[in-house]
């Protein structure tokens, strides 16, 4: 794990994973630090207060600011050589968020053998929780590639440091919903394929998933 020097006024901390908008690469949507508890908590009040903050990463400068829409979680730990690590990102990503962004949300998955499988879990979970129209499971593939296909439904974080990727999510409801209608009509298999009949299973109950 490569550590890079996070600064702020006079304090220094050790970030490890840093995720930030890929537009501009200033605002935070995941942060990862560690060091003495003085300076972890500075370095944090200093994101949330929107005070000066600024990590190098290869040989370059960031200048960093708290995201402009939404509130952070933190989450704190002490580890046992006394130092403390804490991480930091939008209450977006938390479960049934009830924010003000109704119809925005926001995930991070670790790179690994089952990314893709987490990515599209939380994706699902996510938006089940934000809808009111019925999902199922087995649409997550077909629902991503649709988002991915509106205009700024989907956008893809840049990782500056770590292994971690993030993507945030604004969709609108009633698109959505003719959406799915659309492909339901259309019988696309990955949306009607749940629909199908599965036969008896010889004792008088259907044998649905």
């Amino acid at each position: 794990m490569e550590l890079y020097p996070i600064l702020a006024t006079g304090i220094k901390a050790f970030c490890s994973d840093m995720i930030l908008d890929p537009y501009s690469l200033e605002e935070v949507y995941f942060m990862s630090v560690a060091g003495y508890q003085t300076t972890v908590k500075g370095i944090i009040a200093n994101l949330l207060e929107n005070y000066g903050l600024n990590i190098e990463v290869e040989g370059e400068e960031y200048y960093l600011t708290r995201i402009k829409t939404g509130r952070y979680k933190t989450q704190v730990k002490k580890l046992p050589s006394g130092f403390v690590h804490a991480v930091v990102f939008p209450r977006l990503a938390l479960p049934k968020n009830e924010g003000d962004e109704q119809n925005s949300f926001c995930i991070f998955v670790k790179e690994g053998c089952k990314e893709k499988q987490n990515q599209l879990n939380l994706f699902f979970r996510h938006l089940d929780e934000k809808v009111s129209i019925p999902l199922h499971p087995s649409w997550s593939s077909w629902l991503w590639r649709t988002f991915e296909e509106q205009e700024d439904w989907l956008l893809g974080l840049n990782t500056l440091a770590g292994n971690y990727k993030g993507y945030l999510f604004n969709f609108k409801p009633k698109q959505l919903h003719d959406l799915i209608s659309e492909a339901i009509r259309d019988r696309k298999p990955e949306i009607i394929d749940c629909m199908q009949w599965k036969g008896g299973n010889g004792d008088g109950r259907f044998n649905f998933p």
